[in-house]
């Protein structure tokens, strides 16, 4: 049970009232630019492109294209965090893996190639993370229902 009021607290001296009522004010207003600064925290974005590898003549592109995208959204500094998986799925997923676990992206987009999307698609719908792949084939996307 909280105790009652006591007005008497008020009028005393900051140095004669209890640590909690001297200190609360600096905590919640502590608090409050903790939690502000947490939304305007900044976006990750990792981009995983086959820039090496047989399919680099679609990767580089993919890669040197980060450059003209946005750096700032709706107030929000966004950084993106290049990859290359050398054409190969293997270091597709081992580059999500490490984007999603160490990075911590908000979001991902790529790979270059279907196999590689194909490989990182379970990894990805696992850890909820957005994709946005150019990969042309319809079993990234369907079943709607199971990713």
């Amino acid at each position: 049970m909280a105790a009652p009021y006591n007005h008497k607290l008020s009028i005393l001296p900051e140095r004669e009232r209890p640590i909690m009522l001297r200190y609360s004010p600096l905590a919640l207003c502590a608090g409050l630019l903790v939690a502000a600064g947490l939304v305007h925290a900044d976006v990750r974005i990792g981009v995983i492109a086959s820039s090496t590898g047989p399919t680099a003549i679609v990767g580089i592109p993919q890669k040197n294209t980060v450059a003209l995208l946005p750096t700032e959204i709706g107030g929000q500094k966004v950084e993106y965090i290049v990859l290359d998986d050398s054409s190969d799925p293997t270091n597709a997923v081992t580059g999500v893996k490490k984007l999603i676990a160490a990075q911590r992206v908000d979001a991902l987009i790529g790979p270059t190639t279907t196999p590689a999307a194909l490989a990182i698609l379970d990894f990805v719908a696992e850890s909820k993370t957005p994709l946005v792949t150019t990969v042309g084939s319809s079993a990234i996307i369907q079943p709607l229902d199971d990713k």
